[in-house]
This record gives C-alpha cells, sequence and structure tokens, in this order.
C-alpha cells in the first residue's frame, strides 16, 4: 500500500488558483497545504482557527495564511442542522511558496514582500481599510485570466 502524499490546490499548468466558493457550509475540516491561501468571507458566521489561534468570522473576515499552517473556518452550529437553508461565499486564492522564484524574492525590490510572505507563517487577520480595497479587489480577479491575474495578486499583495 502506498503512503498518502498531499496534492497541491494548483494545476501545474497554472502559477495560481482563485476559487469563488459558495455552499452550505465552509470545509469543516482542519486542514493545511503547501500553498498560501488569502481568503475572503462574504457570507457566513462560525470560528476561525488559524494555527494556535481561534476568534469568531462573520462577513468580510480577510485572512492571509502562509504554507502549511493548519486552519479551519468552522461554521455555527445552525449551518449544519438539518433543513437549514443558510449557505455561505467566499473567495480564496491559492499561490505556491515559489510563486515568485527564490532568486527574484532574494533581490531588495522584494523586500517588503519578503517580510508580508515571513509573517504569512503564522496567519495576518486583514482590516481596516486594506480590507476594504482588497475585498473589491478579490472579486474582482476572480474575473480576471492571463497576465492580468498575475498583475492584480502583485497589486493585492503589495497592498
Amino acid at each position: 500500500m502506498q503512503r498518502a502524499f498531499q496534492k497541491s490546490r494548483i494545476p501545474e499548468s497554472r502559477a495560481f488558483v482563485v476559487k469563488e466558493l459558495v455552499a452550505p457550509h465552509f470545509d469543516k475540516n482542519w486542514h493545511f497545504h503547501p500553498e498560501y491561501q488569502l481568503f475572503l468571507v462574504l457570507e457566513g458566521r462560525g470560528t476561525r482557527f488559524v494555527g494556535d489561534h481561534m476568534k469568531t468570522f462573520r462577513e468580510y473576515d480577510l485572512v492571509f495564511t502562509g504554507p502549511n499552517l493548519p486552519h479551519l473556518w468552522r461554521n455555527d452550529q445552525s449551518y449544519f442542522e438539518k433543513g437549514s437553508e443558510k449557505q455561505t461565499h467566499g473567495i480564496v486564492v491559492y499561490f505556491p511558496e515559489d510563486f515568485i522564484g527564490g532568486s527574484l524574492l532574494e533581490k531588495e525590490e522584494f523586500e517588503g514582500l519578503r517580510h508580508l510572505l515571513g509573517k504569512a507563517g503564522r496567519g495576518l487577520e486583514i482590516s481596516g481599510e486594506t480590507n476594504v480595497q482588497l475585498r473589491q479587489m478579490m472579486k474582482e480577479l476572480v474575473h480576471l485570466k492571463g497576465l492580468d491575474s498575475i498583475i492584480a495578486l502583485f497589486e493585492m499583495l503589495r497592498l
């Protein structure tokens, strides 16, 4: 029998993935993956677990997590009750550690981004005006393709 292995959420043909999620509840499993993740809640409530931190979440919760950081957005119990008409809506962006390339990331121009990616290793809650701006950018990113999507992701990381 072969050992289980972890598959990437990003196909080899893609630099990164953005998904719009609409479901009765978010993934209820405590999990981790090798990609960075930027997750925006547009609809839904519950408790967010990121690493060793837990906090309630609601609409417009926005969190940036680093590779292999365990996390879970656990909806309130009412989302799981039989006959519940509640739903969740979110946007998630996944990109790999080598998205930019190690040698390029070491350049002076990327110092701020290196710092941000390092902080994501413990999870970053994004609030205030930055949250408001990123919300709109993530909604637009869902519809972008090609180089426009890459440029938009870099702009989001710059912000």
